[in-house]
């Protein structure tokens, strides 16, 4: 069974992802506080990590930009809705373009979403759930 680890500090987003992905066989675990992330991925060893942007302790890209200097080729889903915040008009953002996205391990996914587009996008990073 995949597992992910999703981070973001709406608690009802993550009560809905828990529903949704538990529901498509998905073993997911959640936090509300990205300062958590480190012990859970080695606690929970996650195939995905699902990251919100704007969060009040640590933001998703600095939190992204931490796990990617460790772990290049785990697998990250930012899930946002500020769409603006990966212009690559920022020196910080377009290294971060060249340095991780071309890599087919990092995804954006823009709330509001459809819940396919959630489905498709976690199968494109980390396969179906028995994988």
């Amino acid at each position: 069974m995949r597992k992910i680890l999703s981070v973001d500090d709406d608690l009802m987003i993550l009560e809905c992802f828990k529903q949704l992905l538990g529901d498509k066989g998905y073993h997911i675990c959640t936090t509300s506080n990205p300062m958590d992330v480190p012990m859970l991925l080695a606690q929970e060893q996650p195939d995905l990590i699902m990251l919100d942007v704007h969060m009040p302790q640590k933001d998703g890209i600095s939190l992204f930009e931490e796990l990617k200097k460790h772990d290049r080729i785990l697998p990250v889903l930012f899930v946002t809705a500020y769409q603006g915040v990966f212009d690559v008009s920022s020196e910080r953002m377009l290294k971060m373009w060249q340095d991780y996205f071309g890599d087919g391990n990092v995804d954006i996914l823009y709330k509001p979403f459809k819940v396919e587009n959630l489905y498709e996008k976690i199968e494109m990073l980390i396969g179906p759930a028995d994988a």
